[in-house]
């Protein structure tokens, strides 16, 4: 969504954007370039209003400009920095240049008039925004400075004035929002905090007095946001706002009421978060409900990366490292577009060793991407087909080599979010391991799979001969090397066989290189040779008489003509040879002929024409140049011949070869047989075989449909066996006709079993039944066939032939009783029911839970509760151990059910050994003593001590009466009871537990 007032802004810079990409000085319209500091700061006015200008990290990294406020005013600005694409605020961007990453990141300050700063935002999202808070700026300059941090381009700068006079700014009264006792913050740096609890809050906020309410959470972990704004009045429009911890959009919202966002499935949980809420239009109270989602089964909080238990990492500078062998190696992997939009791994490559790369997944559910580079960030290759599974990369062919290091792969979730299939091929380079990697023998026309071929390398500098432009390592490219195998001769000027270096006569002329040296010609140029007028091996720059004429050079006429040495009329030539003795233009012999005197320069033969030769002897009378013999017109000065035979001089014909093409529009104007030459090689188009010189000929392009007259119209021929493609049976040259190839345009596949449109060759899975076909053969199905599928019982992707643990409940086959059952592992007693469900594991005929309480095992039937009495319950619980009717508290002899006093602590039960008269004396002194007084006054004293004691035991033992002293309770409690003689029947047994 874009805000109600960004329109203008939006087409503005759109506009600036499509007119150059080039960063331009207007800053803020000034015609040039704002101030770079505090001092030199370009003023603007104190009114509500949007700007534009350029920073660039050649020339221009600062912009400053000034504001003089009015009293009881304060500022808030935003920066829209070019790339962003953000609609959050009045404006989108224009287009980011040179950024590392896009959109370009330009930062913003606030400075007070002393310089202080006030606020400043580094956000990298490409949104940046400050305001004077609660400072008072009013009736004082403020400076606004905008820093080039990374990329060129054009950026926005959007101005609010607001009162601080009522509210806003930082500075208002009467407020209570989220019940803060005030106004909510107005930065989000320093967000009013708010409880990560399922609450409602209520606050005001007004466009012009109160424009922002910040608040921050700090989320629970495993948590989702949703935030809910409302407001009464119609005529305001209030918007909401949410940002991760990094000032990054989550979700906004606006034009409705209620305004709604929530974070979704981001990964959000245990960070903080910001919202803010903007008063667009009017101010009103507003209801602000918060609600937390647990989240924690969300896949960004289950991730298993590549087999990690984890996330990959989003940095590549510190990636998730992965270990890989030579071959194919599977991973796994979760990504998503909004809360994870990277993966990065890395992984060792061995010494000459190369790697390739592919990632698949459901197209219709995630697009991905995927990079690789090395461990300097040089991006190797890449594949960012949209919406196409799979995508692969490979160093094959990149002109990179990583074997003994590592490489960085990063799979990049364009769209959606989903599963992904990761497989990594590691690959020799040099598969016969003659020392040559594959590539290079492949350029190089030896065999890659034969140790016994390797390239021919003269100069062994590791660059096959065929490769290399300097075989012999002379300093000099094969192309302008005569010995390119010999690095001591490189130049064979004679094309003698013998190289200059060794040659005495580089040019072969005859002349050795010395002897050009002296006579001053060039010894390497074949014709500069000596001048040697008289041949006499001595050449004219020494020799005296160069024509060997006997007449010395110096008095010699002609020193270079031995025929000659005089030149009686001075015209240069020798008299022996001179053919006009007297110079008057006629020659001796023709005077002769035409009765004149050949010695007498005043008689000369008659010449009509003028031209020196009489008419009787002339060849060309009307002197054209063209002999009378050979003149189509010769008594015709201007025309001599007639091509076509037309009647018509050449000179006035305009179609000379009379092949009705004039002679200005006829490559051939004296071919009557040809007169167009297309392809301008000096072959007329009626005899060229191949009329554009395309390297197809006429005929071919006919059957072809291409344009033979074109060089810019050539057949289709996928596979560059020039048989164009229409015409030939097997476009890929794969040797599967295209009628039978399903991969007419791919020399490397033809058939395609599951028709997933994945060639056998590449397609990990032949058969297409989610099996690949490296696990099948192994699991004992047929990998073509796609009805033929490995048995796994617990589903785990490990058919059961491999799989160490078939039902997966963490306890290996070979150990576990239960193997197909999950919920069982051990079977301790072995009567066919598993521990977790058998209530006697040990078969001991105590339940385990029994055993657990009486404290013995419940895994051992050797180790079984004592129960002394008999009743099912052991004795470490049962209160009656012996059964006898007294609790074993109160039972001096717990294990014996015919004893349970021994009150006179003989070590001896009551019952079988009964108490003695002194027993009870001892154990009922007082009684014994007032017993005695009685008696003794009854008597007056006069019975004897022994009478007395029998007396006193006929009382205790054969009183009948109802009511007796008991010794216990005489001894402790003192107090009578009514004796029980026969002891009570023990409590009814309990049930076994």
């Amino acid at each position: 969504m874009s805000s109600p007032r960004a329109a203008t802004t939006i087409t503005a810079l759109i506009l600036v954007s499509c007119l150059s990409g080039v960063v331009l000085a207007n800053d803020a319209g000034s015609g040039g370039d704002a101030g770079n500091s505090t001092s030199t700061a370009y003023s603007l006015s104190a009114v509500n209003a949007t700007y534009y200008g350029n920073l660039t990290d050649v020339s221009d990294e600062n912009d400053y400009y000034s504001i003089s406020m009015p009293s009881n005013t304060g500022i808030y600005a935003e920066l829209i920095s070019p790339g962003f694409n953000g609609s959050n605020v009045s404006g989108s961007s224009s287009t980011c240049y040179n950024a590392t990453s896009p959109p370009c990141d330009f930062d913003l300050m606030l400075y007070s008039s002393t310089g202080s700063t006030i606020d400043s935002s580094y956000s990298t999202s490409g949104f940046d925004d400050v305001s004077s808070n609660g400072t008072n700026v009013g009736g004082t300059t403020v400076y606004v400075d905008i820093d080039q941090w990374d990329g060129d381009g054009q950026y926005a700068l959007i101005i609010n004035i607001f009162s601080t006079s009522t509210g806003g700014g930082g500075s208002g009264s009467n407020q209570n929002d989220a019940n803060t006792g005030g106004d909510a913050s107005d930065t989000q740096s320093t967000p009013t905090s708010l409880n990560g609890i399922n609450a409602t809050y209520y606050g005001y906020a007004d466009n012009t007095a109160d424009e922002y309410d910040w608040y921050g959470i700090s989320m629970p972990l495993f948590h989702s946001i949703n935030a809910s704004l409302s407001w009464n009045t119609s005529s305001v429009d209030l918007d909401l706002h949410l940002f991760d911890e990094n000032g990054s959009y989550i979700d906004y919202s606006y034009f409705d009421n209620p305004e709604n966002v929530t974070s979704g499935n981001a990964a959000i949980g245990g960070t903080n978060v910001t919202l803010l809420v903007r008063a667009w239009s009017g101010g009103d109270n507003y209801t602000l409900s918060l609600s937390f989602d647990n989240i924690s089964s969300s896949p960004a909080y289950n991730q298993d990366d590549a087999g990690t238990g984890d996330d990959a990492s989003d940095d590549y500078n510190n990636p998730t490292n992965i270990v890989t062998y030579i071959g194919q190696n599977d991973f796994t992997g979760w990504a998503s577009s909004n809360t994870d939009v990277v993966d990065e791994y890395s992984t060792a490559i061995p010494v000459d060793h190369g790697i390739a790369v592919s990632v698949s997944f459901d197209t219709s559910d995630v697009n991905y991407d995927i990079a690789m580079a090395d461990t300097q960030i040089n991006i190797i290759d890449s594949s960012a087909s949209w919406f196409a599974s799979p995508e692969t990369v490979t160093t094959n062919g990149s002109g990179y080599y990583v074997g003994g290091d590592s490489v960085i792969i990063e799979v990049y979730a364009a769209s959606g979010e989903g599963d992904y299939n990761m497989t990594i091929w590691i690959f020799t380079l040099d598969a016969d391991g003659d020392g040559f990697y594959d590539e290079d023998e492949v350029a190089c026309g030896s065999d890659p799979d034969d140790a016994s071929s390797v390239p021919q390398d003269t100069d062994a500098d590791g660059i096959c001969d065929i490769l290399d432009d300097d075989d012999d390592d002379d300093g000099y490219d094969d192309a302008n090397d005569s010995f390119p195998l010999d690095n001591s001769e490189w130049e064979d000027t004679d094309n003698d066989g013998v190289g200059d270096n060794s040659d005495d006569d580089d040019d072969n002329d005859g002349w050795t290189d010395s002897d050009e040296y002296q006579c001053g010609t060039d010894p390497l140029d074949y014709t500069s040779q000596p001048v040697d007028t008289d041949s006499d091996g001595t050449c004219d720059v020494v020799d005296t008489d160069d024509d060997d004429d006997g007449y010395p050079d110096a008095s010699d006429a002609f020193p270079l003509d031995d025929e000659e040495w005089l030149d009686t009329d001075g015209d240069g030539i020798g008299d022996n040879a001179d053919l006009d003795d007297d110079g008057d233009g006629f020659a001796d012999s023709t005077e002769g002929t035409c009765g004149s005197d050949p010695l007498d320069s005043g008689s000369i033969p008659l010449d009509t024409d003028q031209d020196g030769s009489c008419n009787a002897v002339d060849g060309d009378d009307d002197n054209d140049g063209f002999a009378d013999i050979n003149d189509a017109f010769p008594e015709d000065a201007n025309e001599w011949i007639d091509t076509d035979g037309d009647g018509f001089g050449n000179n006035q014909d305009q179609d000379d070869d009379g092949d009705f093409v004039i002679d200005t529009s006829d490559a051939f104007p004296l071919n009557p047989n040809e007169w167009d030459d297309n392809d301008g090689d000096g072959v007329g188009d009626n005899g060229d075989l191949d009329d554009d010189n395309d390297g197809w000929s006429d005929t071919d392009e006919a059957d072809c449909q291409t344009d033979p007259f074109s060089s810019f119209s050539v057949p289709d021929d996928f596979d560059m066996d020039h048989i164009c493609d229409r015409v030939d049976p097997d476009d890929d040259g794969d040797g599967v006709e295209d009628t039978l190839d399903m991969f007419q345009f791919d020399a490397t596949e033809w058939a395609d079993l599951d028709l997933d449109d994945i060639g056998d060759n590449l397609d990990t899975d032949d058969d297409g039944d989610s099996w690949s076909d490296l696990e099948e053969p192994n699991c004992g199905s047929d990998p073509r066939d796609a009805n033929s599928i490995p048995d796994d019982w617990d589903g785990d992707r490990i058919c059961d032939p491999l799989d160490p643990d078939d039902d997966n409940d963490m306890t290996p086959d070979i150990d576990d009783d239960f193997q197909f059952d999950p919920s069982e592992s051990i079977d301790t007693d072995g009567d066919g029911i598993g521990d977790n469900s058998d209530p006697d594991d040990d078969g001991d005929n105590w339940p385990d839970a029994v055993e657990t309480i009486c404290q013995t095992l419940p895994l051992s039937d050797t180790s079984v509760p004592l129960d002394t009495d008999g009743d099912g319950s052991c004795d470490v619980v049962d209160a009656d151990d012996d059964n006898d009717g007294v609790s074993d508290i109160s039972d001096v002899f717990p294990k014996d059910a015919t004893e349970w006093e021994d009150r006179n602590g003989d070590g001896l039960g009551d019952n079988a050994n009964p108490l003695t008269i002194v027993d009870h004396m001892k154990l009922n002194p007082l009684l014994t003593a007032l017993a005695v007084l009685l008696i003794l006054g009854a008597i007056g004293g006069s019975v004897a001590f022994t009478m007395s004691r029998k007396k006193d035991q006929d009382i205790i033992i054969s009183n009948s009466a109802d009511q007796v002293w008991d010794d216990h309770e005489s001894s402790i409690h003192r107090e009578p009871k009514v004796e029980q003689k026969i002891p009570p029947d023990p409590p009814e047994r309990p049930e076994m537990p």
